[in-house]
């Protein structure tokens, strides 16, 4: 147990990657940052669900579970000062048994494969109760709430007035013809809405806060669960192996190439494939791939509840294919001997203009990669 989650990996490393998780929560807390209301806590929030249990496990397997231990309080300690005990409640539910399942998936060395599938759905049980406990919390109204607190924000907010009519510009909130001529006032060093506009533009941001919530809630909780639970099970272990090599190497005592190589380094790899060889077998991919297409046509139908189901469809899917896209971006920089840097660097820009999902897509029906095989031709008779 101890070789495979110590206490320390090396004192340099704990350090380092303790101020990596903590100083962003505690930046947070710095003083002077009232004047932006409640946008630190969102921020924190954000930053806890979409990257926190990821770099917690990362840090158990390159630094140590002191690394963790020191990050995770870190985060605790922001998360109760911005957002009370029930932010820091959903925080320990969310983070806590992701953590615990992934110490013993390596604890116990379970398969890959297995361990994949388990972070996957311990991360959507952690985000189904993180989203009922805050239903509760909200009272039932979760989406009226949430726009309830944004418009209240930007009514008090000094850069309200300005953030109102930069959305009403752009088209996302609407204002009443009769009150747009006089929207406007003029005061010492400036312009500011008028007391009508500003209360028609506030109900309007309340109501596409509330409508974008709804479509956009079911989309998060999906695939944070898949593409959480994958780089929860794949950085780590990846990661965690290389800077394990490296300690070797530094100790005068390198590892040999090759599997062989990583077996010498102790390192728990749980027989993770290279990620450049991650496909979806043919069957499968035409199933994701149907899911894909009704997902996408179920989202335009206007009964809610078809709906929500094509939204959980689409995400669903779109993720597998993500994950694939960026399996098929790293074969192919691998092959032309790209620096490992651009092999984090160029999937994650990939992503943020979403491409991953169509190279995905392009990947499963070309198959240039070579992994599948073809199916094998039937006998003439």
């Amino acid at each position: 147990m101890k070789d495979r989650l110590p206490l320390i990996r090396s004192v340099k490393s704990c350090v380092v990657g303790s101020l990596l998780i903590a100083v962003p929560y505690l930046f947070f807390l710095l003083p002077g940052q009232g004047i932006l209301g409640p946008l630190p806590a969102v921020y924190a929030s954000l930053l806890t669900l979409f990257l926190l249990p990821t770099a917690l496990c990362m840090a158990a397997m390159i630094c140590g579970t002191a690394a963790t231990a020191a990050g995770l309080a870190a985060a605790l300690i922001a998360m109760a000062s911005l957002t009370g005990r029930q932010g820091l409640t959903l925080t320990a539910v969310y983070v806590l048994p992701i953590l615990a399942a992934f110490f013993a998936v390596i604890a116990l060395k379970l398969p890959f494969r297995k361990s994949c599938f388990l972070l996957i759905g311990v991360h959507g049980a952690a985000l189904a109760l993180v989203y009922m406990l805050s239903q509760r919390m909200a009272g039932g109204q979760l989406y009226t709430a949430a726009g309830n607190a944004v418009g209240d924000f930007l009514k008090d907010w000094e850069m309200g007035d300005t953030m109102l009519y930069q959305l009403y510009s752009t088209g996302l909130i609407d204002l009443k013809s009769e009150l747009a001529d006089g929207a406007l006032l003029p005061v010492l060093g400036g312009y500011q809405l008028s007391s009508a506009a500003r209360a028609d533009m506030l109900l309007s941001v309340r109501s596409l806060i509330s409508s974008t919530l709804q479509g956009l809630v079911p989309n998060i909780l999906v695939s944070q669960s898949i593409l959480g639970g994958v780089a929860c099970m794949l950085l780590p272990l990846r990661f965690g192996f290389l800077a394990e090599e490296k300690r070797a190497f530094l100790r005068d005592a390198p590892a040999p190439e090759g599997e062989e190589g990583k077996q010498k380094v102790h390192f728990p790899d749980l027989g993770m494939p290279p990620f450049s060889m991650w496909h979806l077998p043919r069957g499968v991919g035409w199933q994701v791939g149907a899911a894909l297409a009704a997902g996408y046509v179920l989202r335009a139908v206007r009964h809610p509840v078809a709906a929500i189901a094509g939204a959980i469809l689409y995400a669903a899917a779109s993720s597998v294919f993500i994950i694939q896209g960026a399996a098929a971006i790293n074969f192919l920089q691998k092959s032309r001997g790209a620096r490992r840097g651009w092999r984090v660097v160029a999937p994650v820009l990939l992503y943020v203009l979403s491409l991953l999902m169509l190279i995905g897509i392009f990947d499963q029906i070309s198959n240039f990669r070579g992994l599948r095989k073809p199916p094998e031709p039937k006998e003439d008779f």
